[in-house]
């Protein structure tokens, strides 16, 4: 059955080229055909020459170049078609994301095209490397004079207008008619177009000395949870420049009394954010940013191909500082990965864009920089299409500025203005969202937003592509016409040009983002930018607030936003701006322009983010996590490290769950392991997580260097059936890894919470528990309910006198080779224990030790008893965490205190039955427990973690939900602690 039109594909014959059209041909030839002898072909167009620009000297025979041959998926149109499903609500695959390591295999090239092609490419007399992890990349090096014998094209030089000087081919690249089918593109051929970013400074600058009067009023950090706003500091300055907030500048305190800021009270924490970059940045400007705020936001570079070469200065590096500092104020608890290109090159931001994406390790992208459409060879353009379907494929949220330029929304490569209609690439893009930019009147009493466009200072770009369509029945753009579309693309039937931006926000310079740019050996500089360049990050952290929010976590990272912004239609969550428009008279271009109007318009898009709004209305549509019920199984030890080599220093490894030790192949939702930390050689943390994910920025255990640390872990199975483990220290550790049971979709158990209620405690009854004793908990004494099959027990040994481990089992069974506590002498250490009750409804404790020890259980539920709730797995988020505040919350525990834990409002975890917390404390100040408890009760006389001074101590919770959607936290101690709480599931 033959492929349904999908959107997102480029038109057969792109526009302007009438004298060298050619067939990018997206559909394989059919195997009947496919053996026949076929002529050589040209792939692709020649690149047009930029006006204004001199003839050179042709490139040096030895000039090396970096190429790359793009190979053609093995089903575009399943790639299209599952794209498209998986960004879509209602369809039965939405959100079902493939892992990083599943893209080449399920929709790179065919093996055998890879070794054809490579073969092809060898006998040409060039040198490829091996297909890179995306399956349609074979990165080739060459120099002039080979490339232009395997391609049959010669290469030109030019002088640009700015004094740069560049190459390019004069042909498009012919290869051999095996390889012509297999191949979409071969990328690095021409040096004229290069990327520039879409930032627009004001004029305005502030310099702060770096030993600034450091008095407690002007260098205070403000970033106490909520939103951070900058240090009085610097707001004397610029108040004694006549700068007024929100009239001259913008900061995110300002953003969020314009609600682009949303409610969410967790500031990012546990998400992404990648900046795709082509210059260096300076860290002293950063630094200086977040100590005027406050924020401690973890920014880290990725270089790509070396990164660039020239140093950050008062020019260099503006962008890239504020697209940081864009998501540092919003997004201050999310982590910021710079993918640093070699140049401003157009090759390079392909490069860099494909690394972000093969990556995966950011579920939300950042791009401010493009080169006009017109001016992009179809290399590239395929090259870039593919990318991103496989950024949509992967869960990745992109967003690209629109341009500066308004409806010619670019220049040339020589800096020329162009007289037509134009749009920026990769803005125009089928499947990243394009961020177009608005101005706001009226700022202090009823903000009003119109059409971003300063006369001869830029206008937000927009417009109608000339190069991509979209199905003009199924695409996200299906019955969107705004006023001025023309057909420039030259759309099939069926089909209609794709249409930008798809979204805007504030991007006028003379509003700008204050953000310190540059630094020198005194000051560090603050101006106020603006541009799409600061539209496009701001969405970018908004989602990743919103990706990090419990409501949406559960179901993963909101994706390719598309298809879900354009089928909310007109919405409370977005703002729709009615006037103005985005031409530009120093353009020269005096055609029809695009106006604002009611709905969807080539100026604005759909509008501009009522974030709290918005992001609640797309955090509703997504699916829950699958119900899992639970099933106990045998405990089974499946790794032990201490038998081989350790898990180093900030190293991974991946464990088989599914198909061993009793849990079946498939339906596994979760898996419940006792993992123990032992023999570590520096402090540390381990992060447990399924494999296939990207590794979120919570832990389950944390320890001190030389301590044993156990924790229960419940954590979702990867699809392929594998759960990791990462080291988060800088030394090596032992690690032990039980299963205790699993969650599934067939059979098993439901959850009935329960208490906390005391059921032993050797202290006070029955004496301690002697060395390698067994002590048995009856049924009666444990209050099981008729149908209980296990119980969920918060386990505490305590005045340990040697090392050892606690082994908690069903009566009536043999004692297991596996423990649930394990300890160093003098220790108190807790832990979550989820047992099976035996025929008798009893269960045994076991000392594993030759020195006594004290046992207290605390019982918080039971699994199999009427009237029970599902388990639901999240991704992991950090809910709490006292040392670097959320919301009132950001001082360290007093002693005895009780505060409140808000979940989510009214989301799946304040409806829940209860909740799965890992709860850590550190830094207590003398020696105390933790107790969480449902609210609208009193506390009781139970415990979740128990610690003595100095200690860092772990443990996973299952708690109850009070009816107001929180629970309670108390610290039973005499003195100061820190507690910080991740989210791993509820019940429901």
């Amino acid at each position: 059955m033959p492929t349904a039109p999908s959107r997102g594909r480029i038109r057969r014959v792109l526009a302007g080229a009438a004298t060298a059209s050619v067939v990018l041909g997206l559909v394989a030839p059919t195997a009947a055909h496919a053996a026949d002898p076929q002529p050589d072909q040209r792939i692709g167009l020649v690149p047009i020459t930029p006006k204004n620009a001199a003839h050179a000297a042709a490139p040096a025979d030895d000039t090396a170049l970096d190429l790359g041959v793009t190979l053609r998926p093995r089903d575009p149109g399943a790639l299209e078609s599952f794209v498209t499903a998986v960004s879509t609500p209602g369809s039965p695959v939405f959100h079902q994301y493939l892992r990083t390591d599943e893209f080449a295999g399920r929709f790179g090239a065919a093996p055998a095209d890879v070794a054809a092609v490579t073969a092809e490419l060898t006998a040409a007399g060039l040198q490829p490397g091996a297909v890179e992890s995306d399956g349609l990349t074979i990165p080739v090096k060459a120099t002039v004079a080979q490339a232009r014998k395997a391609f049959a094209t010669d290469f030109a030089g030019y002088t640009l207008a700015d004094g740069r000087t560049a190459f390019s081919n004069t042909e498009a690249p012919k290869v051999s008619g095996r390889a012509a089918a297999k191949v979409v593109g071969i990328t690095g051929l021409n040096t004229v177009a290069t990327a520039e970013s879409m930032s627009r400074p004001s004029g305005k600058e502030i310099a702060q000395p770096k030993q600034a009067p450091a008095t407690e009023r002007q260098l205070k950090p403000n970033y106490v949870g909520g939103q951070p706003f900058v240090c009085s500091d610097i707001k004397d300055r610029l108040t004694a420049a006549g700068l007024r907030p929100m009239i001259d500048y913008n900061t995110p305190d300002t953003l969020t009394i314009n609600t682009y800021q949303q409610a969410f009270g967790n500031g990012g924490a546990g998400a992404t954010v990648a900046i795709m970059s082509l210059e260096e940045f300076d860290d002293q400007a950063i630094a200086g940013y977040q100590r005027c705020l406050g924020t401690t936001t973890n920014v880290s570079r990725v270089k790509v191909d070396g990164g660039p070469t020239v140093p950050p200065s008062k020019t260099v590096g503006v962008e890239t500082a504020l697209d940081i500092e864009t998501v540092i104020g919003v997004a201050p608890n999310a982590d910021v990965l710079v993918y640093q290109g070699a140049d401003a090159s157009n090759r390079e931001l392909t490069a860099t864009l494909r690394r972000i994406v093969t990556d995966n390790r950011a579920q939300t992208v950042s791009i401010s920089w493009g080169l006009c459409e017109k001016y992009m060879d179809s290399s590239s353009l395929q090259a870039q299409n593919l990318i991103l379907q496989q950024a949509a494929a992967q869960g990745q949220s992109v967003f690209a500025a629109a341009g500066d330029y308004g409806s010619t929304s670019c220049t040339d490569p020589s800096g020329q203005f162009l007289p037509q209609l134009a749009t920026l690439s990769p803005a125009s893009q089928p499947y990243l969202t394009a961020v177009g930019g608005t101005t706001v009147s009226n700022p202090y009493n009823t903000p009003v937003e119109s059409v971003w466009n300063n006369p001869g200072g830029g206008a937000t770009g927009g417009g109608v592509s000339a190069v991509w369509s979209l199905d003009s029945a199924t695409g996200y753009q299906a019955g969107v016409s705004g006023p001025g579309y023309a057909d420039l693309c030259n759309a099939p039937i069926g089909r209609t040009c794709r249409q930008m931006p798809d979204v805007s926000a504030l991007a006028d310079p003379m509003q700008g983002y204050l953000v310190t740019t540059y630094s020198d050996a005194d000051s560090v500089y603050w101006t106020t930018i603006g541009g799409t360049s600061f539209s496009a990050p701001l969405w970018a952290a908004m989602t990743a607030h919103a990706n990090a929010d419990p409501k949406c976590a559960a179901a993963g990272p909101l994706g390719f936003l598309n298809p879900q912004l354009y089928k909310l239609g007109s919405t409370p969550g977005l703002y729709d701006p009615t006037s103005g428009n985005n031409v530009m008279s120093a353009s020269g271009y005096t055609g029809s322009l695009y106006q604002a109007g009611p709905g969807y318009d080539l100026t604005t898009g759909l509008g501009t983010p009522r974030a709290d709004k918005l992001f609640a209305q797309l955090c509703a549509n997504l699916p829950a996590s699958p119900a899992g019920k639970f099933n106990a199984v045998s405990p089974t030890r499946l790794l032990d490290t201490r038998s081989g080599a350790s898990l180093a220093a900030y190293g991974e490894t991946a464990v088989q769950v599914s198909g061993t030790a009793g849990i079946p192949a498939s339906g596994v939702t979760s898996v419940v392991l006792n993992v123990t930390v032992t023999d570590p050689a520096t402090d540390g943390h381990l992060t447990v997580y399924p494999s296939g994910g990207a590794r979120p920025g919570t832990s389950n255990l944390n320890w001190t260097a030389g301590r044993t640390v156990p924790n229960l872990v419940t954590v979702p199975v990867g699809p392929d059936g594998k759960v990791r483990f990462y080291n988060g220290a800088w030394g090596q550790t032992q690690l032990i890894v039980d299963v205790q049971g699993y969650y599934g979709t067939a059979g098993g158990s439901t959850y009935l919470p329960s208490g906390p209620t005391r059921v032993l405690d050797t202290r006070t009854s029955g004496g301690a528990l002697a060395a390698y004793a067994t002590r048995t908990v009856p049924g009666s004494q444990l209050g099981a309910p008729s149908g209980t099959k296990a119980v969920v027990l918060n386990v505490t040994a305590t005045d340990t006198r040697t090392d050892g481990h606690l082994t908690v089992y069903p009566s009536g069974t043999t004692l297991p080779s596996t423990s649930n506590l394990n300890w160093t002498a003098g220790r108190t250490v807790a832990n979550q224990v989820i047992v099976p009750l035996g025929p008798d409804n009893s269960i045994k404790i076991n000392n594993g030790s030759w020195g006594s020890a004290q046992v207290v259980v605390d019982v918080f539920g039971f699994l199999g008893a009427n009237g029970g709730a599902s388990f639901h797995s999240t991704t992991p988020q950090r809910l709490f965490d006292s040392r670097i505040g959320q919301a009132t919350n950001s001082w360290p525990f007093g002693a005895d205190e009780i505060r409140v834990l808000k979940l989510d409002g009214d989301g799946r975890l304040a409806k829940a039955k209860a909740v799965v917390l890992n709860v850590t404390v550190t830094n207590p100040r003398d020696d105390g427990h933790l107790t969480l408890y449902p609210s609208g009760q009193s506390a009781p006389d139970t415990s979740n973690l128990n610690w003595s001074a100095g200690q860092t101590v772990p443990n996973m919770v299952t708690v109850p939900v009070g009816p107001d959607g929180t629970v309670m936290i108390k610290n039973g101690s005499w003195s100061f602690t820190d507690v910080l709480v991740d989210v791993f599931g509820y019940y429901s």
